[in-house]
């Protein structure tokens, strides 16, 4: 939900002793019942779960003066287990109770000196024997999370790389790098504060799983990517929980890719087929969709692509890390005279595509994700082709893909004669379902649609078919194969005589 709504008693205003009412504005999320984020009048920021309108569950409050509060809420107010962060690099980490230090915490000054014990009310009461003494304080550094969604025991040779690096379980190491071994036999590289890990580095876990990025509090804090067999969770993370996905640009900025600029076109094409899902119904041909567009493809009629120019994921390896990879990789280094071509056949939610990793909360595919890697490809023409439920949500677009006439020259030739553009050809509307059938043992539009562009929707008999002659005959066929409840949807800014395919008879 995004909006302008009232927030009674933000907690800053709580922290301060102060009562007001502030209007400010939701910029991300659902500020009510949900994730999101909220920005208040005076500067302040909250990233994290809300219920009623208030803060309350796992979050970060970022104060306009610097400081910032990691961990629990209650109802607007900091109560549980959290960490915060003071300006001039001290931290409390320990229990809280309304917006005060309460129960047992550590406090770890700017010098390296530690409070730690019993506080109430916000005051110190209890100081536990000997808290101070760094001998102590590498002992009570919180175990890291588990991680019980591990398929594989890939430790890699990372973990080992410690040469020259400090033992901060013997050695107290205040500030800088060193090493650290957890009594599970997980393993953090990287920056330490106080005595503790704390900052960027890699935790190796025992089961076998990777995380790399911010790190405090003995979980993952901050932005960072966390690494569990084939999957990667790139996210900005509140006491090892994820609190908001980072979408392939953020999580992986520094990884350009270098455009190849030719004199002829070519086609990139990512393929992706998913029906092995965990957290919804497993689907049947999805699978099969996928093999079958990508064979089409190779063939001469699709443009005979070559291997550095396709990916087919399916299943396993149709992990939201992977297509956005395989996107970028492929698609952004095509130049001004190219062609990229996207297929999805899955699960669909409104705005969003399912890989197999979504878990019934992360991992989404954003249909704003795919637009921003198709805004930033060179391609003069891009296409998007999804059988998927609610994929008319991502409206802006075209359908297609790469095909040419009686000779494969000249449907190469096709491209170059037409304007271009953005197409995307969507199963189904936005509120509507899309359908497998058990009979054609396939998705009913992606069926149709590989039987379109093998020749059926040659409607002026040129051999070239194009991108409206396709939809014009997909969405026909899908209409009447499922009594008008499943319509096609072809949206975009591009021309109609954009080639998809060429029949050879």
């Amino acid at each position: 939900m995004k909006g302008l709504i009232w927030f009674i008693l933000p907690p800053l205003a709580l922290w301060m002793g102060a009562s007001q009412n502030l209007s400010a504005q939701c910029v991300q999320g659902d500020c009510l019942n949900g994730t999101g984020t909220y920005v208040f009048k005076n500067g302040d920021r909250y990233v994290g779960q809300w219920q009623a309108g208030q803060p309350h569950g796992q979050g970060i409050y970022y104060f306009a003066s610097k400081e910032r509060y990691e961990g629990t809420f209650k109802f607007g107010k900091f109560d549980g287990q959290g960490t915060m962060y003071y300006p001039d690099n001290a931290y409390y980490t320990g229990s809280w109770k309304d917006n005060k230090k309460e129960g047992r915490g550590r406090l770890v000054y700017r010098d390296g000196r530690v409070d730690e014990g019993i506080w109430v009310a916000g005051k110190l009461q209890t100081r536990l024997s000997n808290a101070d003494k760094p001998t102590q304080t590498t002992s009570t550094a919180p175990p890291p999370p588990s991680t019980t969604n591990a398929s594989t025991t890939n430790t890699g040779s990372g973990r080992n790389n410690i040469a020259g690096l400090r033992n901060c379980n013997t050695t107290f190491c205040r500030t800088g790098t060193g090493y650290y071994d957890y009594p599970d036999g997980s393993r953090w590289i990287g920056e330490f504060q106080g005595g503790v890990p704390f900052g960027k580095g890699i935790c190796y876990y025992a089961s076998g799983d990777r995380y790399e990025g911010q790190w405090a509090n003995g979980a993952p804090n901050g932005q960072g990517v966390l690494y569990s067999g084939q999957r990667a969770t790139g996210a900005v993370w509140v006491n090892g929980h994820v609190m908001h996905e980072l979408s392939a640009e953020e999580a992986m900025p520094n990884n350009p890719v270098r455009v190849e600029v030719t004199r002829g076109v070519k086609i990139y094409a990512v393929i992706v087929g998913v029906g092995r899902y965990t957290a919804m119904p497993s689907l049947r041909y999805t699978d099969d969709d996928a093999y079958r567009f990508y064979s089409f493809l190779k063939s001469p009629e699709g443009g005979a692509l070559p291997d550095d120019q396709i990916v087919v994921l399916v299943d396993e390896n149709a992990t939201r890390e992977n297509i956005l990879r395989a996107m970028r990789q492929y698609f952004l280094k095509a130049d001004k005279n190219d062609v990229i071509l996207f297929f999805f056949s899955g699960h669909g939610l409104e705005g969003c595509f399912l890989p197999v990793d979504y878990d019934g909360f992360n991992n989404k595919l954003r249909h704003e994700e795919i637009k921003q890697i198709f805004l930033q490809s060179q391609a003069k023409h891009k296409v998007c082709i999804a059988d998927a439920c609610h994929s008319g949500t991502l409206n802006y677009g075209l359908a297609a893909k790469g095909p040419a006439p009686v000779s494969l020259s000249r449907y190469y030739e096709a491209f170059e004669e037409s304007s271009g553009g953005i197409a995307l050809l969507m199963s189904s509307k936005a509120e509507e379902l899309s359908l497998e059938d058990h009979g054609l043992r396939q998705g009913v539009f992606t069926y149709y649609l590989l039987r379109g562009m093998k020749g059926e929707a040659n409607a002026n008999g040129d051999n070239i078919i194009t991108i409206r002659e396709l939809y014009n005959y997909v969405r026909i066929k899908v209409r009447e194969y499922t009594a008008n409840v499943q319509n096609p949807v072809l949206t975009g800014i591009f021309d109609d005589n954009m080639p998809v395919a060429f029949y050879r008879f």
